[in-house]
């Protein structure tokens, strides 16, 4: 069989492809995974290497779920993480607790930095979700301060005791030197009411040579939200009218603001200053009488 010079010719092109392909030198680009510090003493793991499995919530998850409590966004990026919205409790209205795997909340260690954060002074005796309990209040740290929420479920109280039986969350502060953002978001529910609005902010500064420091801020409102239904009881001399709502049953209304700080002060190459500290003030109107 005779061979024709042109089919020989294209063999030799196609066959000599391949060969310049792969003498042209190819850059593959990396992505590092998100470093863990929580449920490990190795300073260089990833979730992906972790043993127990960890939930990373970046900032941009948490501002994405369009709400001014840390709380209800972390409720809306856990499945585990149960925020309820007990209405007509009082204190509680003001300072709501959360349940992790459905323990109570005082079982859920909260960590700041990796350092245990305070307990509130509020405690739950009216006929919500924690009654006699006095957990964290997640909602005092504003969300422009977070660079990540690492939470550990599964094995969290071998390692940190018998204060995290449900699990730990670590709340990760910004610290950068530089840097910054701001936004500001408003809304309502489509029944008409609670009308809310927020804004935040967060900057990084230089200190000298080798300190930083970060500043994040956070204000916001929201009006009540009234769900109740007409009174639908046997109308008695004593009673309330039926058929009419006489008081209110929703989110009560809420004036937040906080301010946060976090910075580092490096002295020589194994000693370093650290300090972070919050300023939180909310005034809370839950009114629910006739």
């Amino acid at each position: 069989m005779t061979r024709h010079p042109l089919s020989l010719a294209l063999v030799a092109a196609i066959a000599a492809g391949p060969a310049f392909a792969q003498d042209a030198p190819t850059e593959q680009a990396s992505t590092l995974d998100t470093l863990i510090v929580t449920g490990t003493r190795v300073t260089d793991r990833t979730a992906a290497e972790s043993t127990s499995p960890i939930d990373i919530i970046s900032p941009e998850i948490l501002q994405s779920t369009g709400t001014v409590e840390l709380a209800t966004a972390l409720s809306r990026a856990i499945p585990s993480l149960n925020f309820p919205r007990a209405a007509i409790n009082d204190g509680t209205d003001a300072m709501r607790p959360a349940q992790l795997r459905g323990l109570a909340p005082d079982h859920t260690l909260v960590l700041v930095n990796g350092k245990r954060y305070h307990t509130g002074a509020l405690v739950n005796v009216n006929g919500s979700q924690g009654r006699s309990s006095s957990p964290v209040d997640l909602n005092s740290i504003p969300i422009s301060a977070i660079e990540r929420v690492e939470v550990l479920r599964d094995g969290a109280s071998a390692q940190y005791g018998s204060d995290a039986i449900a699990g730990v969350i670590n709340i990760v502060l910004k610290g950068s030197d530089s840097g910054g953002s701001a936004s500001l978001t408003a809304g309502q529910y489509s029944a008409g009411d609670g009308r809310q609005y927020q804004g935040l902010a967060d900057a990084g500064f230089k200190l000298g040579e080798s300190g930083k420091v970060h500043f994040a801020v956070q204000l916001g409102h929201q009006d009540q939200t009234d769900r109740a239904r007409p009174f639908l009881g046997t109308v008695t001399p004593t009673s309330v009218p039926g058929g009419r709502v006489v008081q209110r049953y929703g989110d009560p209304e809420v004036d937040h603001g906080s301010f946060l700080y976090n910075g580092e002060f490096g002295i020589t190459d194994y000693l370093t200053f650290y300090s972070y500290g919050l300023y939180t003030k909310r005034e809370t109107l839950s009114n629910g009488f006739f």
